[in-house]
């Protein structure tokens, strides 16, 4: 399970090092794509593939062919280097607003991970972190 959140430097190159210990629970052929939010999201294989089997039909309707043309055209498979970065696409930094150089949070969302530009991140955990009482009682409770 991915948890906690970290601040985290994106060089001019489009690099980033994702931490540690998210690099440990990520296996080989997990992918980097665009996740809701306008957000970018490291996909663990078994997510990554029940995500691809339910876009997976023999003829999709449009909006299945819209999400799987944007989901697959900004992936790219998660290869860490020898010092644990990975390069982020130009399109992908585009969608997700990351500049470079700049600082994105990389944080845990339980069974994937994702990938914030700072300001945007700060502004939504201020106006949700606050709010989370209330969103518990309506995911959880149903109330």
């Amino acid at each position: 399970m991915f948890t906690g959140a970290h601040r985290v430097k994106v060089d001019d190159k489009g690099r980033l090092a994702i931490p540690a210990q998210f690099r440990k629970q990520l296996p080989e052929g997990s992918f980097v794509s665009v996740s809701q939010d306008n957000v970018l999201a490291i996909y663990p294989p078994d997510l990554w593939g029940a995500l691809a089997e339910r876009l997976q039909t023999p003829l999709p309707g449009p909006d299945q062919r819209a999400l799987a043309r944007t989901l697959y055209s900004m992936s790219d498979q998660f290869e860490p280097d020898g010092q644990g970065r990975i390069s982020l696409q130009p399109e992908q930094r585009r969608l997700a607003g990351i500049d470079t150089p700049s600082t994105v949070v990389v944080i845990g969302m339980g069974s994937r991970v994702e990938i914030w530009p700072e300001a945007r991140w700060d502004s939504y955990s201020a106006d949700a972190q606050p709010r989370f009482t209330e969103f518990a009682d309506r995911v959880i409770s149903g109330h």
